[in-house]
């Protein structure tokens, strides 16, 4: 197995950065400050570190108003403020106009009161925070508002600064995995096993980070599967992503060589492959973006566009029919590369809320940019090419290829593997005219599951590209010329008939691949 990837760090973003800027914020009485942090508690606990000599007050939508020292007591105590959970956000607002000089006054998720379906409460919301702008300005005071990502309402636009506590460095991880391996008296982890273990945690907070690898610790030391699973499930929490756990690699496909051996330079290049995006019928997910009133489709563009642009993300957009591989390669890159593979799915990032559609996306880059310690390689998949955006395809500069119908031959192969991997006995196959691999599968594994015969298993099949022959044949056409041959490579070119060597997307074991003389 190819081990994984060596990336290099990306610069050194030690904490102390965002302290350095909140300090300035401060120091010049920056009235508003939002921070965009993953870890709203870590960063209130980094900025008390700084600030003991200022009272510190908090308010949550739990438990009100609360000190968080005891000139923060002293302070609430002076402006008659109780200490309780009966304080809602407006009430607290308006108690900071009382509070003394130099208070601090962190919110926690200040994104929930900013966005909501109640247009009165969020202009209320809004109102009492544009109301503390001068008030605050003039003694010192800092009113914190704290969110994983919030998008700042208009009229607040030119009243606050916005930072960003960044999730932890990879020396930040490294430290945090040796006090661990301290606190369970273990002997300090070598120099591979911290590599590899900062590795599998990178893209979380501080906290997530700490937790899993606490119970990834054996006796022994770490579980780096099992701290790889436990960081997978947390990722899966996270609107719009999720991890692929398939063991697929370039050896269990046959076919699509030319796409294999760009793929594989690409590993061997000098761009590292941090993490792999996988975006499945792109087509759909960003389609009629302009009819869109929310603005969100519209935003989810723009905003690929511009973090591929600016991040110079390379990748490949796969296209063809339905069942032809696309999406196999999509995953067996990950594992060949050694790198996680990510399924990118914008629409389960949409919330009835816009303000928190686009955070959710914001987050995501985020995560995508820590977990591949900034580099990433995306791979989109279409069955509908010809409504590609121009302006898609061009930041998907590796190409885009096109995955041909299954000559006769091809699923010759197709039937000996799947045939072979559902235990089916030699027998008739079906009449299998135009079948992709992906219906030659569901066909063995219907016959395994109901103990039937293949020829009774097709009867509940209708392949693809005869029910949408026309458009098969368009999308055939119209790839002529215009895409790359994921197979022989160099530009695509239409025949009316399928060619005869050239298979594609089959997992072909080696004893199968023998027994056909390939």
């Amino acid at each position: 197995m190819k081990p994984a990837a060596v990336v290099p760090p990306l610069k050194e973003r030690a904490m102390s950065e965002m302290l350095k800027l909140f300090e300035s914020a401060r120091c010049v009485s920056v009235p508003i400050l939002v921070i965009r942090t993953a870890d709203q508690s870590g960063t209130v606990d980094a900025i008390r570190s700084v600030s003991g000599e200022h009272p510190l007050v908090q308010w949550d939508a739990a438990r009100g108003l609360t000190d968080l020292n005891k000139l923060g007591k002293d302070a609430l105590a002076k402006a008659h403020v109780t200490a309780d959970n009966s304080t809602g956000f407006v009430e607290a607002m308006i108690a900071v106009e009382n509070l003394p000089p130099r208070t601090i006054v962190f919110v926690h998720n200040a994104q929930r009161q900013l966005a909501s379906s109640e247009p009165l409460t969020v202009a209320a919301s809004v109102q009492s925070i544009a109301n503390l702008r001068d008030k605050l300005k003039v003694n010192f005071r800092m009113l914190v508002l704290l969110a994983p990502d919030l998008i700042v309402p208009i009229e607040l636009t030119h009243d606050v600064i916005t930072i960003s506590h960044a999730l932890p460095t990879e020396s930040e991880m490294a430290t945090m995995i040796k006090d661990l391996y301290q606190s369970a008296k273990l002997a300090p982890p070598s120099a591979d096993v911290l590599q590899r273990a900062v590795e599998a945690v990178s893209g979380l907070s501080t906290f997530d980070a700490e937790q899993v690898t606490a119970m990834s610790l054996t006796p022994d030391g770490l579980d780096i599967p099992a701290l790889w699973e436990r960081k997978r499930t947390t990722i899966d929490q996270i609107p719009g992503l999720s991890v692929w756990r398939g063991n697929e690699r370039f050896t269990d496909i046959v076919g699509q060589d030319a796409l294999k051996e760009e793929l594989q330079m690409r590993i061997n290049g000098e761009r590292p492959i941090g993490v792999v995006v996988w975006i499945d019928e792109i087509d759909k997910a960003l389609a009629n973006v302009e009819q869109d009133t929310s603005g969100v489709r519209m935003y989810q563009l723009l905003k690929l566009l511009t973090e591929m642009e600016n991040n110079e993300w390379p990748g490949f957009i796969g296209v063809g029919v339905a069942g032809a591989g696309k999406s196999l390669i999509a995953k067996a890159f990950g594992n060949e590369a050694g790198t996680p593979t990510i399924a990118l799915d914008f629409g389960a990032t949409e919330s009835k809320f816009v303000g928190e559609s686009e955070a959710n996306l914001n987050r995501i880059i985020d995560v995508i940019k820590n977990i591949g310690r900034g580099y990433a390689y995306f791979i989109a998949t279409s069955n509908a090419a010809t409504v590609m955006r121009p302006e898609l395809q061009r930041r998907f500069f590796d190409g885009m290829w096109m995955f041909d119908l299954m000559t006769q031959a091809e699923r010759q192969v197709a039937w000996a593997y799947f045939m072979k991997k559902y235990k089916l006995k030699a027998q008739p196959i079906p009449d299998d005219d135009a079948w992709t691999g992906a219906e030659i599968r569901n066909c063995c594994r219907r016959a395994h599951d109901v103990k039937c015969t293949l020829v009774r298993a097709a009867r509940t099949i209708v392949p693809m590209a005869r029910g949408r022959a026309d458009d098969i044949e368009k999308l055939r056409q119209f790839a002529h010329g215009r895409f790359l041959d994921a197979n022989k490579g160099g530009v695509y070119q239409y025949v009316s008939e399928p060619m005869q060597k050239q298979v594609r997307a089959i997992a072909l074991p080696p004893v199968v691949a023998a027994v056909l003389g390939e």
